[in-house]
């Protein structure tokens, strides 16, 4: 979990840390894990070994938000979840305008991601994808042009062999403004727009990269599936976790504003929020 501490009107992160207990009454007192205001965005745990399992985690360190905003995106692997270590070379996989990032696996073993471009780079605005061969894991390539929307606060899972992708839902792309503006210009006016603008929440289908080798990604990576209900305002921060004992039954927790349904994102903050918690089942339609 992340230790925060008041700052301004909002919060700013000093670390991450971690507790245990055997009987959810009694936990253990909190221990520091990671770098001083890193957060962790997604952690997924597989055998790689015969009767043995892995750990790996996504995080980030950084100025976010700031007038020269950057972060560093961290990719890590633990076998008990409190020493991690770098999956390849080093822990950075990433530097630039992207700071939330969640991943997972495909079938073959090859690892998929996305991430929140909110800040930008020089790919652009909005969201980005990144890939990886199961033989090189932590070596993460990008596309070249960032995608213009943006999927807030991800969440990638592996459904029946499919990625489905949990996130805020906009219609609109976030990179709006021309690129001869100056970039802390486009910075800035991306992020004022998109926050008077009415958002949701909704479920996707994230296509990998073709398996030929060559690391091509589908035109249209990124396919909406549904909607969920009662999501608007200030909402799309999603919580999922696999039923015990089920082959593909999953508990989504999310939460939304109590406010009107066209209401701008940033007017939904003003409101109280509702948390929201169902079942979901893929469903394939062969």
């Amino acid at each position: 979990y992340a230790r925060l501490a008041p700052f301004k009107r909002g919060f700013t992160p000093r670390r991450m840390q971690w507790t245990r207990t055997n009987d959810l009454k009694v936990w253990t007192d909190p221990v520091d894990i990671g770098e001083i205001s890193e957060i962790i965005w997604d952690v997924k745990v597989r055998e790689d070994q015969p009767g043995k399992k892995m750990a790996y985690k996504v995080s980030y360190v950084g100025n976010h938000y700031a007038g020269d905003a950057e972060c560093t995106v961290l990719f890590e692997q633990s076998r008990d979840a409190m020493r991690w270590s770098p999956v390849g070379k080093e822990s950075a996989v990433y530097t630039g305008g992207i700071s939330e990032v969640s991943f997972d696996f495909t079938p073959a073993g090859d690892l998929v991601a996305i991430g929140r471009n909110e800040d930008g780079d020089r790919t652009g605005f909005g969201s980005q994808l990144f890939f990886a061969r199961k033989g090189a894991l932590g070596t993460w390539q990008s596309l070249d042009v960032s995608l213009p929307h943006r999927f807030d606060s991800p969440r990638l899972v592996s459904m029946a062999g499919e990625l489905i992708l949990f996130a805020r839902y906009a219609r609109e792309p976030y990179a709006l403004f021309p690129t001869w503006l100056p970039f802390k210009l486009q910075r800035f006016t991306n992020l004022l727009t998109y926050s008077l603008l009415p958002k949701s929440a909704a479920a996707y289908r994230l296509q990998p990269p073709e398996s030929d080798g060559e690391g091509k990604w589908p035109s249209q990576p990124i396919e909406l599936i549904r909607f969920l209900e009662r999501a608007h305002g200030d909402t799309g921060f999603f919580s999922l976790a696999k039923l015990p004992g089920s082959s593909d039954d999953w508990v989504v927790a999310n939460y939304t504003s109590t406010c009107h349904s066209g209401a701008p994102w940033i007017y939904g903050q003003t409101f109280n929020t509702d948390i929201y918690v169902c079942r979901c089942q893929p469903i394939r339609l062969d």
